[in-house]
Formats: C-alpha cells, sequence, structure tokens
C-alpha cells in the first residue's frame, strides 16, 4: 500500500501545503507528515474525502498517481483531443481566436444586453477554453478579481499570457483538455464560464462534473456554443434542408488552415441533463437572434444573416451549483 505517497505527489501536484492540507481535512500537520512517510494510515473514512479532493479514484489513492491526462482519458478521445492541440496551435498562429466576451455568438445578444455577468465585481472567475485571454481580460475590466483560465492549445496560453501581462493583469493559467483537473482548486469559484468553449468537449459529464467541483455553493456556470441544429442545415437552391441527424449526436470533423478538428454535436438536452447530474440548477436558456436584418439575402454560410432570422445561431446557459 503506498497511500502515503500518492497523497504527498497529489499535494505536490495541486501546490498544496501540508498545512493548507491539514486545514482541508481537520487534521494536524502532524498527521499529514506520518501519512506521506508510511507512518500512518488515513482512517478509513477519510479516504473518500481524500479521494474527492484530488478527484481521483480511492484505487488511485492506494496504487498510484494519475500522472497526466493518458491516464484518464481512453484511447479515441486522446487522439480526438490531440487533434484539437494542434488544430488550435495552428489556428492561433494563423489568428483565429474564437469568440470573445461580451460577444456570445454570431447574431446572437451580447453580454451589454444580457447582462449575464452584472453581479461579477470582486469574484473569483475561471474561463474554460480561454484561448488568448481577452474574456479574461474584459471580466478583469468589469472588477473579477481572481482570474483563471484552462485551455488545450500551448500557443492559445502563451497569447493570453502575453495578453494579460501586457495589460498589467494577474491570472493563473493551466494548459489541460477540460476533461482533466491539471491543478484547479475545487469549491473555490463563484463563476466558472465558457464562451465558445464547451462544445469542443469530448464527455459532457466528466467536464461538468469537475466545473461542479470548482464551484462554491451557489457559484455560477455559464456558457455559450453553437445551436446543435445549426450543423444539420445546409442551404440548396435557396432553401434550408435538414441534411443530418440531429437525434445521433455524431461527431463533426471539420478542417481549418488545414488542420483537422473533432467535435461531438450534442444536444440541447444532453447539455441540459450533464448539468442536473452534475448539481446544476438552470437559470436562464437563451435562444434569439440579434443584429440582423430581415431582407438579408440567402448565402451558403454556415453563420448567416438571412439564416439568424429563422434559426438563433447560438444557445447560452446560465446555471447555479445548488
Amino acid at each position: 500500500m503506498n497511500i502515503g505517497l500518492t497523497i504527498k505527489k497529489l499535494r505536490n501536484q495541486k501546490n498544496v501545503s501540508q498545512k493548507e492540507l491539514s486545514e482541508k481535512f481537520n487534521v494536524s500537520c502532524q498527521t499529514i507528515s506520518k501519512w506521506e512517510n508510511d507512518n500512518t494510515y488515513p482512517d478509513i473514512s477519510m479516504i473518500p474525502i481524500i479521494a474527492d479532493y484530488f478527484h481521483v479514484t480511492i484505487d488511485t489513492l492506494f496504487h498510484g498517481v494519475i500522472e497526466s491526462a493518458d491516464d484518464v482519458i481512453p484511447g479515441a478521445m486522446k487522439d480526438n483531443l490531440t487533434e484539437n492541440n494542434e488544430g488550435w496551435n495552428l489556428a492561433q498562429k494563423n489568428g483565429w481566436t474564437g469568440t470573445i466576451l461580451p460577444e456570445y455568438g454570431a447574431y446572437t445578444p451580447t453580454e451589454d444586453k444580457l447582462c449575464l455577468f452584472d453581479d461579477i465585481e470582486g469574484k473569483s472567475v475561471l474561463e474554460i477554453a480561454c484561448g488568448d485571454g481577452r474574456s479574461l481580460l474584459y471580466l478583469a475590466g468589469k472588477g473579477a478579481k481572481e482570474l483563471y483560465g484552462l485551455d488545450i492549445s500551448e500557443k492559445q496560453i502563451e497569447a493570453a499570457k502575453d495578453n494579460l501581462k501586457s495589460n498589467k493583469v494577474k491570472a493563473t493559467l493551466f494548459l489541460s483538455p477540460m476533461e482533466v483537473n491539471p491543478g484547479i482548486p475545487f469549491h473555490h469559484f463563484d463563476c466558472v464560464y465558457s464562451i465558445y468553449g464547451i462544445g469542443w468537449a469530448q464527455d459532457l459529464y466528466k467536464v461538468f462534473g469537475l466545473i461542479s467541483k470548482y464551484l462554491k455553493p451557489n457559484g455560477r456556470f455559464i456558457f455559450s456554443w453553437d445551436n446543435p441544429i445549426l450543423p444539420c442545415i445546409k442551404e440548396k437552391d435557396g432553401e434550408y434542408l435538414i441534411t443530418e441527424s440531429y437525434v445521433k449526436e455524431q461527431e463533426r470533423q471539420w478542417i481549418k488552415f488545414g488542420e483537422s478538428f473533432t467535435t461531438r454535436n450534442w444536444k440541447i438536452s444532453s447539455y441540459i441533463n450533464a448539468l442536473i447530474c452534475s448539481g446544476f440548477e438552470i437559470e436562464r436558456v437563451i435562444e434569439e437572434s440579434d443584429d440582423y436584418s430581415d431582407s438579408a439575402p440567402v448565402t451558403g454560410k454556415y453563420y448567416s444573416e438571412h439564416k439568424a432570422t429563422i434559426i438563433n445561431h447560438t444557445v447560452i446557459i446560465k446555471a447555479r451549483k445548488k
């Protein structure tokens, strides 16, 4: 049994001192030291609490440390994440940064109209798929006091560090897929959000489960993503046709800058059910179009002004951790 060594390695990965850990578990520093030196073992009732704190299984506590995402992500999912990592690295190099607050998506009401972050002053926030950090900068300008960000792309994280530094804004950034906790503290944040990033999730239940753990009780989770009907619609001869299945939640492979990307077209009900299973209460669902003209011409573009007259391009959800 090497539970002591496992606890020590997990503690170091999380950058937590023995004193901080002792306060979390309501034991003495000497007790933590004895655990880590295998002089004694945690009481059996403590094992689930320790596993939950480090977000590992009880088996992992007894048999070894999860060293990387490779140990917790299935092969097929790992292939998709590797592909998306490479794609976003190239995308950043070519200037594609994604959607940035106050925008939520194409032809969609902005934060200036929706005011979903209206009480963010003095709050701690975490952005999932933070890109080049400009949405973090936006919330810093609104008074958010503590900023964290996570992204799968090395190049995006580098750009975020540069943007934040040049604006003299401090933030803690993590390079990781959202399906893995790279050391983000649990029960810490007032708000977790993702602006056109959550749809990159390969496992909604794993991601939403982690986000729930990151949040304090009553903390808010806000995200936007494509209306999942949108990829199913194609324009032909001036008409819109449903050409793909909505119900099958198919993987979508697409090319940008010569690189492949893979997402899964989750149904709206899948987002809602994953939120409910992760302990969230839904406060708002926004399906609106904005900034379009009823006289706009029909085009074959994925996002189009005319298409926005008949279907909202973006779904925005705000939920509260119960």
